[in-house]
């Protein structure tokens, strides 16, 4: 997918918004389906006329959404697919390996179905959670930052996937931060300046099927309605699908 021009990729036509049956969205709610803005960032970011042109795309994107869509490359596709293959492998070991997998300094592993609550509730997403990892003689874990030291990664094939996958995001990262630096005509670094060595952490979720939760959430409910913490948040998810957000408008 060449992306060299920084051209924003022709917006997809939106569907005729559509009701979604009973079996679609959670009990109690109705939504409206429609096409993300979609757009392909470029390999590097300089101060062009495309770039600023792309970067205003991006700010109106998110001040007319809140949320808006990028496209995978072919090697962050595959690193995604081995980072999904990875996610299936260790969320079907068996609970005990699992739950050894906790850390009390870094607050990174594994976090149990139902053990989550949003607004009083049960979620009933696995969890697994990778934070800053760091060597044990890295002044931050020597003076005991919180999130700060090693992950408790159950094994290489979970680890090497999953800080390669982790590394691409904070690239995608930082892109689409320069480009919004271009888009408000802001001074550069104005964002990235806060990013270098952030503390970028990483959320793998798994939701059972609604036929096979351990009943201790609500009937329909994956997870509760929320809002996300951090300056970015880059979320992708599988076949299956089930996120819902609230439009800005």
């Amino acid at each position: 997918m060449a992306s060299a021009a920084a051209a924003v990729a022709p917006a997809p036509q939106p569907h005729i918004p559509t009701i979604l049956n009973a079996s679609g969205p959670p009990p109690g709610h109705s939504v409206t389906v429609g096409n993300l803005q979609t757009f392909i960032l470029p390999d590097k970011v300089s101060d062009t006329e495309a770039n600023r042109k792309l970067g205003k795309a991006l700010v109106e994107a998110w001040q007319k959404d809140g949320i808006l869509q990028i496209s995978m490359t072919p090697e962050q596709h595959s690193l995604y697919k081995s980072a999904n293959y990875a996610s299936r492998r260790f969320f079907g070991k068996p609970y005990a390996q699992k739950a050894a997998c906790v850390d009390s300094q870094t607050y990174s592993g594994y976090i149990a179905s139902g053990e989550e609550l949003t607004d009083g509730i049960a979620d009933y997403s696995e969890i697994f959670t990778v934070t800053k990892d760091l060597e044990l003689d890295e002044p931050r874990v020597v003076s005991k930052w919180p999130c700060h030291g090693r992950c408790p990664w159950p094994d290489y094939e979970m680890q090497n996937p999953m800080q390669r996958y982790m590394q691409s995001l904070g690239g995608v990262g930082e892109t689409l931060l320069q480009l919004t630096e271009l888009g408000l005509g802001v001074p550069e670094g104005s964002l990235t300046n806060y990013t270098q060595d952030g503390w970028h952490h990483l959320r793998i979720l798994r939701f059972p099927a609604i036929n096979k939760t351990n009943g201790k959430g609500k009937e329909g409910r994956g997870i509760g309605s929320h809002t996300d913490y951090g300056l970015l948040v880059i979320a992708a998810a599988d076949d299956v699908g089930g996120k819902y957000f609230r439009s800005v408008q």
